[in-house]
């Protein structure tokens, strides 16, 4: 039998794990570097900041994944901008939890989030990401047009969720 997965809201005093899921979604080794890499720092800087949202997953009592939106300006220069009313998800489950639903359960309550707040809701995803199957199954959509070298030097690209 599949362990219950306990999805509830992102509070201030997660932070030490949404670093850790955001080591996990940008391939870094720990969240001490993550924090260290501009880039991917400004994902969770001064959580949490009006427009924040976001879920963690709790598998028997732990966390096992983590989902989040922020809104970007377009003066933080991120990633992928799609306009002020799309803020930018950032997910990341553990590597051992993953294949069990997680990631789809956490994008689910977050897009339903998002509708609740009337925004949408944007990504960018490593072209060799195999999530990118997830992404699409759940309504996100590639963006033509914004594929970008990423900072290890492969290629990144732009997914919007579709409009219900």
């Amino acid at each position: 039998m599949m362990p219950l997965i306990l999805l509830r809201p992102a509070r201030t005093e997660d932070l030490d794990d949404l670093w850790a899921f955001l080591a996990v979604a940008a391939y870094e080794p720990d969240a001490a570097t993550a924090r260290g890499i501009p880039a991917v720092a400004v994902h969770l800087a001064d959580w949490k900041r009006e427009c924040d949202f976001g879920y963690i997953a709790e598998m028997n009592g732990r966390p096992a994944g983590a989902a989040w939106a922020r809104q970007f300006a377009l003066h933080e220069e991120p990633a992928f901008f799609v306009d002020d009313r799309t803020p930018e998800v950032s997910i990341g489950v553990g590597l051992t939890m993953r294949g069990k639903g997680i990631g789809e359960a956490l994008l689910g309550e977050l897009i339903l989030e998002a509708e609740r707040r009337g925004v949408g809701l944007c990504l960018n995803v490593r072209d060799s990401n195999p999530a990118i199957r997830l992404y699409e199954r759940v309504g996100f959509w590639r963006v033509p047009g914004t594929e970008v070298k990423n900072r290890t030097g492969g290629l990144s690209f732009g997914m919007q969720l579709r409009k219900p």
